[in-house]
């Protein structure tokens, strides 16, 4: 039998808005919740009418430290209804929290690369911020891939002193970084890949190709809505 979600209303503390359509939502803990670094949840509305899917799945960008539960999502020109209900939120108003849920969390006693493709930060940023809590000893490397070099929590990683961070802006020299990467730990790291479809699609064949342990590599796939 399927493990039941638990069911949480949650309260919007803060709205922060990154370049031109990275959203970042701090919303008040609730009562009650345990999750791991990496996990997601389904959010919807709470009373609202919303036109097409009612739910989206987000992923959680907090540690459990910060006492906020954090997300983060592109908020284009033309959004679904759903988003354009977000972008009207205030302080204060709240929505439905459904989870945690996830397997993208961390794997200890190995080296860690994150590689992550735009909004697809969002739960390595969670995880990160548990290495530094947790003062891990492995090595981490950050491989940050967004076209228009707009990197959401960027100033948090750059006072990281344990992460090695690469900042790219194309398919190109992300893949170069990757294989650097590569090249200095193989199989004695986990590859955590965070992003669209597409995004995690070439990297993983990437992974793969160079001889990666599928078991060693990591999924959250971010699919749009």
């Amino acid at each position: 039998m399927a493990k039941e979600m638990k069911k949480y209303t949650v309260e919007l503390l803060k709205i922060s808005i990154v370049g031109e359509d990275y959203y970042i939502f701090d919303f008040k803990i609730p009562n009650g919740i345990s999750f791991i670094e990496g996990q997601y949840g389904v959010f919807m509305h709470d009373n609202k009418e919303i036109e097409g899917r009612k739910v989206r799945a987000l992923s959680i960008a907090s540690s459990n430290d910060e006492n906020i539960l954090k997300i983060a999502t592109q908020i284009g020109a033309n959004p679904s209804d759903f988003k354009k209900k977000m972008l009207d939120l205030h302080i204060g108003d709240k929505m439905i929290f459904n989870g945690p849920m996830g397997s993208f969390i961390l794997k200890q006693g190995f080296h860690n690369v994150f590689i992550a493709g735009g909004i697809g930060i969002t739960p390595i940023r969670g995880i990160l911020k548990q290495i530094d809590n947790m003062k891990i000893k492995e090595e981490s490397v950050l491989i940050y891939s967004e076209r228009r070099n707009v990197y959401p929590f960027k100033e948090e990683f750059d006072n990281m002193d344990f992460l090695d961070r690469y900042y790219k802006n194309n398919i190109e020299n992300t893949k170069a970084a990757i294989d650097k990467a590569l090249q200095k730990y193989a199989n004695k790291a986990f590859y955590y890949v965070s992003g669209s479809p597409g995004f995690i699609n070439g990297i993983k064949a990437q992974l793969i190709d160079k001889g990666i342990d599928d078991k060693h590599i990591k999924y959250d796939r971010f699919t749009g809505y």
